[in-house]
């Protein structure tokens, strides 16, 4: 059994070099647990990521907490929680401390040497996962299909709708087992996952009723219980968390829709998890530090609670005929969204030049073929995009 403060060390250094959002994140985890340490099959882990695709919350992030909670259960779900998460948010709150709007041109061109590096983690997760996963020429289709739609309908709610339609597909055509059945520890490294489950269900409800509770007595606390009800209810990763969150009148009273921006900037540069973006909004309140603690314990805090909910049944669910052919078709749906998204945010949006694509090509080289340890690659991608983009 790894020990917690193990589990804590390696999600940490996950969470110092994950650059890339959450798909990015995927793939890191993947290396890093299923290919380096071998805490959990390929399998088992492509049914965690579309488990969490279908919990309200940071999808990412649920996934390395179940992995902490396969580890040393509910106190392991927590500290990979904190060891991946607190890189973020203490860049986060110090960038609100500063009032940093803009980045050094260095400082530019290494983030960007880093978000190169990030399409190849991403391309060589998925190629992984399409490996294990595809059976027949219906498999393909379906990853093909989920891609396409989600390039031609973007948005939290249509790649909802999306998996929805996988999870329907699977439910018809992939009952009979398509995957070997491998055994999991999710569901025992609790004594009592019955009570841990029902107590995470219970918190969930009363905590949001609380902060309900706060808001209409205290009307200033209110931003706390817009910040839980957002990561309460966000579908389609850190990206919906913007939106979301720029739609509360208790935030937007107070922070600029400019500084809102600059702070969803900010999180798209650095490792972690994107919904620290809430790490910043609290100390942007007028909260200072404490603030920014705080908005980040509430904005993961209902995720991690349904997932705990989830978790404790997951042997049993997980067995099932009827949910096993329901996650084989979410699994699926997840590799195309997962397609679609490096094509559509990854590439896009970070390889627009030949020495992008060259610096890519060189990554990919270094990272697949001669098998270098990540750390390594991420120091030559970040010395490559000083050598290559600043000036």
């Amino acid at each position: 059994m790894r020990s917690l403060f193990s589990v804590f060390s390696i999600f940490f250094r996950l969470g110092c070099w994950s650059f890339g959002g959450p798909v990015a994140h995927l793939g890191y985890f993947q290396r890093e647990f299923v290919d380096k340490r071998q805490w959990l099959s390929e399998q088992e882990y492509l049914e965690l990521i579309a488990l969490c695709n279908f919990l309200p919350g940071p999808a990412s992030s649920q996934t390395g907490m179940a992995i902490g909670y396969q580890q040393r259960g509910v106190l392991g779900s927590l500290v990979a929680f904190a060891g991946f998460t607190l890189p973020s948010m203490l860049l986060m709150i110090a960038f609100a401390l500063l009032m940093t709007t803009q980045l050094s041109n260095d400082l530019e061109a290494i983030l960007h040497g880093f978000k190169l590096l990030a399409v190849v983690v991403v391309a060589d997760a998925i190629l992984k996962m399409l490996r294990v996963s595809i059976k027949s020429h219906w498999h393909s289709a379906l990853v093909a299909g989920t891609a396409i739609a989600v390039l031609l309908l973007p948005g939290a709610a249509a790649q909802l709708i999306i998996l929805l339609f996988a999870a329907w597909l699977g439910y018809l055509f992939m009952q009979p087992k398509i995957y070997n059945q491998t055994h999991s520890d999710l569901s025992e490294k609790s004594t009592s996952g019955a009570k841990v489950s029902q107590m995470a269900a219970i918190a969930f409800v009363a905590g949001w009723a609380l902060l309900l509770v706060a808001s209409w007595l205290l009307p200033s606390t209110a931003w706390l219980e817009s910040i839980y009800r957002v990561g309460a209810t966000v579908f389609g990763g850190g990206h919906v968390v913007l939106p979301l969150l720029s739609a509360e009148q208790s935030i937007t009273n107070t922070v600029m829709a400019s500084e809102l921006l600059a702070g969803y900037s900010i999180a798209q540069a650095i490792p972690g998890p994107m919904f620290t973006l809430a790490s910043y909004l609290g100390v942007m309140l007028g909260s200072g530090v404490l603030g920014g603690v705080i908005a980040t314990i509430l904005i993961f805090l209902p995720g991690w609670l349904l997932l705990l909910a989830v978790l404790p049944h997951w042997e049993n669910l997980r067995s099932n005929r009827t949910l096993r052919g329901i996650l084989g078709g979410v699994q699926l749906g997840v590799i195309g969204l997962l397609a679609a998204t490096l094509y559509s945010f990854v590439w896009v949006g970070t390889v627009n030049a030949a020495m992008d694509m060259a610096v890519v090509v060189g990554l990919w080289w270094l990272l697949c073929s001669l098998k270098w340890p990540v750390w390594r690659v991420v120091l030559v991608a970040g010395v490559s995009g000083l050598v290559a983009f600043a000036g």
